[in-house]
């Protein structure tokens, strides 16, 4: 993360000057470590116009050793979100472009599942030193919070933040094969501690849709194959059949303008239409195939 002093095209070419000179490094396969930021301090220090300097704030996340190394140079707080606590947490290190020799701060800390760590500019911490630290139930929360703070009139300065949730092994993404009545018993449970992980929240009724879904599938064809995944703050569900499917245009997955009574009563009446019914009240689209066996549920989380 890079904050150059300024604005103005000026500013922006310096920026994209210093991010050629870390590309450069990053391109050979060489890691970014204090002494690489001091030899670039002394490259930029020549495109830089006098009183002008550079706050950063590197950083890697490095999952297999279970570790987050940083680099500070001018931004000197982060966010760190565990379970129990969420507080500031302090990094020395010197602004780049103002002396040849600036103090340059490396610490590696150790990363857990379920952490939560906000890399900001300094307006962003200053804003949150101004108006304090809120723990936040969610990723999502803390982004929502984030982002009302960005719009709060007491923000003077740039607000950049980039926000990484450290999620458990496998967490994301789940595959089942239903082929007979105990596998659907298996993926029922699978399916309801999948989402109870990723969505506390929603997980109760997301499992009534995805029950309703993969119910509709397996006694429609005799198997059913599930995939669901994250991707950031959305819930990604396909269950797909071997059956002959339905009159998908019949029974339209978005709701027309003023057809809802009507649509309601079609669904209740039809075979399987109650679930289909359930899966479009607690997801936010819902997606068919032409065929009508296979089907897309998109949930915000």
């Amino acid at each position: 993360m890079v904050d150059v002093s300024g604005h103005g095209v000026a500013t922006a070419l310096q920026t994209a000057t210093f991010k050629m000179m870390l590309d450069n490094v990053l391109l050979t396969g060489e890691q970014i470590e204090a002494g690489t930021l001091q030899v670039i301090n002394q490259r930029i220090m020549h495109y830089l116009y006098e009183g002008s300097f550079i706050a950063l704030l590197y950083f890697e996340f490095d999952l297999k050793a279970a570790v987050l190394k940083l680099i500070s140079a001018g931004i000197t707080l982060f966010l760190s979100a565990k379970p129990q606590e969420c507080s500031l947490v302090p990094i020395a290190g010197c602004y780049l472009g103002i002396i040849e020799d600036p103090d340059i701060e490396t610490v590696t800390i150790p990363l857990k599942a379920g952490e939560i760590y906000c890399m900001m500019s300094d307006g962003a911490s200053d804003l949150l030193e101004l108006c304090g630290i809120r723990k936040q139930g969610s990723f999502t929360e803390y982004e929502d919070w984030l982002k009302q703070l960005a719009e709060s009139p007491e923000r003077n300065d740039d607000f950049s933040v980039i926000c990484i949730e450290v999620l458990p092994e496998n967490k994301g993404k789940i595959l089942l094969d239903v082929k007979n009545e105990g596998d659907l018993i298996h993926a029922q449970v699978a399916m309801s501690e999948f989402l109870e992980q990723n969505t506390p929240g929603h997980a109760t009724t997301l499992e009534v849709a995805c029950n309703e879904a993969m119910n509709n599938g397996f006694y429609a064809s005799g198997r059913v194959r599930i995939k669901a995944r994250r991707i950031g703050d959305k819930l990604i569900i396909r269950v797909k059949d071997n059956g002959p499917g339905f009159n998908v245009a019949r029974v339209n997955v978005q709701l027309e303008e003023g057809q809802y009574e009507k649509e309601f009563e079609e669904l209740l009446e039809s075979e399987g239409g109650r679930g289909i019914l359930l899966m479009r009240l607690f997801c936010d689209k819902v997606i068919y195939n032409a065929k009508g066996n296979d089907v897309l549920m998109i949930k915000k989380i």
